[in-house]
């Protein structure tokens, strides 16, 4: 599963990537992702509304900052 987040990262660090790590480790997934912060990326993606969670090179949950059920439930669709 290729996964990608898009995101601002300001101080402190992603707000997505523990999520989607924490999801990739209960559904027993050894996927790695892809973390984009710069502006210009994420545009060039077609993400205009960051963070987003891309999964095999479609937006699947942008906007906001996903819920650990929503991630979840976004990835075993992809299985």
């Amino acid at each position: 599963m290729e996964l990608k987040i898009f995101e601002n990262i300001c101080w402190g660090g992603s707000k997505i990537a523990p999520i989607v790590d924490a999801v990739l480790t209960e559904l027993n997934l050894d996927d790695d992702f892809e973390i984009i912060a710069d502006i210009p990326s994420i545009v060039a993606a077609g993400v205009m509304e960051p963070p987003a969670l891309m999964i095999n090179g479609t937006v699947k949950l942008f906007g906001k900052i996903p819920t650990y059920e929503d991630v979840k439930k976004v990835m075993e669709e992809e299985l």
